[in-house]
């Protein structure tokens, strides 16, 4: 049998909900996808010291701003940022890591209720004004900006998307990325509820072709099998397609 076809059929070989960080996989290669997503295997054979020292930054974070932290070393290029965030954290301007779950009709739902389709997570969302029309969707990057702003920016529309679809009285939404190891802010950009609407038929389409997939055929070459953690590169080699460098 085809190792890029489902071994059985039913729901729970596909890949029923999605994230940003998701569907960039199941882009990329649709096969890797099927293997992390439905098939669950295990990813311990790989290096984990860049991600789990993201989760750490992230955490320190939303710490320091609740006032349960020490300001740390990675926040020291934004000391002002975060001073002023915890002043308004504490007067109840800013929501810290809320999970966001949206079902397939993007209507707001629990993060890991039956129906969720669509998982997001902000790092902040800091409301701009008293009557909640104007709010400002951000993430923390620890990470480089340079070459990435492609991928920062689909992930920017997402936040906006979804800042918008969970609370219908707003009207203005800034996405603002704080690149933390590089000491860049990036110039928050701005959008109307009509203007980021048009995103949504785009992204519904792409994670649709996603999440209403039956079959993973893989994509292998050079690039896209250079960290996968199946393939021959830095992998485990257990993906039959696997490119070697």
């Amino acid at each position: 049998m085809d190792p890029a076809i489902p071994k059985k059929a039913g729901d729970d070989m596909n890949i029923p909900a999605w994230s940003y960080s998701r569907l960039k996989d199941f882009e990329k290669c649709p096969y890797m996808a099927y293997l992390k997503y439905s098939e669950k295997r295990s990813q311990d054979h790989m290096d984990r010291k860049a991600a789990d020292r993201g989760t750490m930054i992230h955490t320190a974070c939303e710490l320091y701003v609740k006032g349960e932290g020490e300001f740390t070393k990675e926040m020291s290029k934004f000391t002002d940022y975060f001073e002023k965030l915890k002043m308004r954290y504490e007067a109840g301007e800013v929501i810290l890591e809320e999970d966001w779950g949206f079902d397939a009709d993007w209507q707001p739902t629990g993060y890991w209720d039956d129906d969720v389709w669509c998982r997001m997570k902000l790092d902040n969302l800091i409301w701009e004004n008293q009557d909640g029309t104007h709010a400002t969707a951000t993430d923390y990057k620890s990470g480089k900006k340079f070459g990435n702003e492609v991928s920062h920016n689909q992930q920017g529309q997402i936040y906006i998307l979804g800042t918008f679809l969970r609370y219908p009285a707003v009207e203005i939404v800034d996405v603002d990325f704080v690149y933390l190891d590089q000491g860049l802010h990036s110039k928050p950009k701005r959008y109307t509820r009509e203007r980021a609407m048009k995103f949504l038929s785009p992204w519904d389409k792409r994670a649709k072709a996603m999440t209403s997939a039956t079959t993973f055929p893989p994509k292998a070459n050079k690039i896209n099998c250079k960290w996968c953690p199946f393939g021959p590169q830095n992998g485990d080699s257990s993906c039959d397609w696997g490119v070697d460098g």
